[in-house]
């Protein structure tokens, strides 16, 4: 009975902290998943997650990664951890373990434009220029959509002058104008 009473106040903290995160207010996300810390019962991967998410809605991405690090181990196949570890990685300035985050994620789903998309900005970041543009080419390839983002995305801004890019996005507009003819 008492374990159950426990699920049950576990699942309505979550709730709560996903509500709180849903109107960007990661403080009293925070709050509500401290309340679960103090009932000395095991988090959950998911109530991990949360207070990751709310930490780096705080813009707290070094603090972030220890509860989304333990999420991970707990879920290794769930790829919004993986994305939401290399989205803090990146913000640290590690693009190096970013890539390799998303590169866990890509195991996961090979084919998932996010993820893609994702380690192409990461490589262009790392001036890894080749790579950027394979995996750019293969998010295009899936889903021609991701270009309208990457044609106002930064960390594309030093892949502009490359010819193998600008030949991509020609590429892409050739695909799209004769897709609607």
């Amino acid at each position: 009975m008492r374990k159950n009473l426990s699920a049950i106040r576990l699942k309505r903290i979550a709730l709560r902290a996903e509500g709180f995160l849903e109107l960007n207010m990661p403080q009293h996300a925070l709050a509500e998943i401290q309340k679960a810390g103090k009932m000395d019962v095991e988090f959950s991967p998911h109530l991990l997650f949360l207070e990751g998410s709310a930490l780096f809605q705080e813009r707290r991405y070094s603090e972030a990664l220890y509860p989304l690090g333990q999420a991970v181990l707990l879920e290794p196949t769930e790829v919004k951890l993986w994305l939401l570890i290399g989205s803090c990685q990146k913000r640290i300035g590690r693009c190096d373990l970013a890539i390799e985050s998303l590169e866990n994620a890509l195991v996961i789903q090979p084919n998932s434009t996010v993820v893609l998309y994702n380690l192409a900005m990461y490589h262009a970041l790392a001036q890894q220029e080749t790579e950027a543009l394979k995996y750019l080419a293969r998010c295009f390839f899936l889903d021609p959509q991701f270009k309208e983002h990457m044609k106002k995305e930064p960390c594309f801004d030093r892949l502009r002058d490359n010819e193998a890019f600008r030949d991509l996005m020609r590429e892409r507009d050739e695909d799209e104008a004769g897709s609607t003819s």
